[in-house]
């Protein structure tokens, strides 16, 4: 055909009409635009209007078109909150995820979701954590407490752990009591790491005086 065109045999528009014969009425004619239609009809789940689908499509077409789908999706459940209790409503997309009914519950039942229950030491309620963490209190409040129970101090806070207790009150020699601020704590001992309780005395100035610097008739003696 080129060659034809070439030499002059064919005008543009015979060429043109050729091609239009070759590649588009020539395959017409053969039946590939007569097929009949193997689809069928269904009808939309949420405007009910009828709409074609293809035979592959069938089993899972349900909307018309993706704007009824999305409003279909849109359509409210209620479910019953996992912490609070609460029923709350949410889309019909999340039926199957749709737990907690705010961020506060969220929250909570993230903090609570663990694998291990574990027993606070101070209150004896029961809570859960992580593995990991081996706590032993449920809150700072508890550890807290435990902590001002124990009496751990250390030579530099023994005093000041020992008025917090009410224990400084008086003289445990004189039964000196009219300046309890005065007062000190002596360690049996001579030893300021041990701070057991059974190894501190609360003595005033004189009598601790006394104490670390033995009288004798020419001064004093440690």
């Amino acid at each position: 055909m080129a060659t034809a065109c070439f030499c002059g045999y064919f005008s543009l528009t015979n060429c043109d009409t050729f091609l239009l014969n070759a590649f588009l009425l020539f395959p017409l004619d053969n039946g590939m635009g007569n097929k009949p239609r193997t689809g069928v009809n269904k009808k939309c789940l949420h405007c009910n209007k009828e709409y074609y689908i293809k035979p592959y499509l069938i089993p899972t077409s349900k909307f018309c078109s993706r704007s009824c789908m999305a409003l279909a999706a849109r359509t409210e459940c209620t479910t019953t909150c996992k912490i609070c209790k609460k029923e709350f409503t949410h889309i019909a997309s999340r039926c199957n995820k749709a737990i907690y009914c705010s961020s506060k519950c969220y929250n909570k039942g993230q903090r609570l979701n663990g694998t291990v229950t574990y027993k606070c030491f101070h209150c004896g309620k029961k809570f859960k954590g992580s593995p990991s963490q081996n706590r032993k209190y449920c809150s700072k409040k508890c550890v807290q407490k435990e902590n001002f129970k124990t009496f751990k101090p250390k030579y530099s806070t023994v005093r000041k752990s020992m008025l917090a207790r009410g224990l400084i009150t008086k003289c445990n020699r004189c039964g000196f009591a009219e300046y309890p601020l005065i007062l000190g704590v002596h360690h049996k001992d001579r030893n300021r790491d041990n701070n057991q309780p059974k190894n501190l005395e609360i003595l005033c100035p004189n009598c601790h005086s006394i104490e670390h610097m033995k009288h004798i008739a020419h001064g004093f003696k440690e």
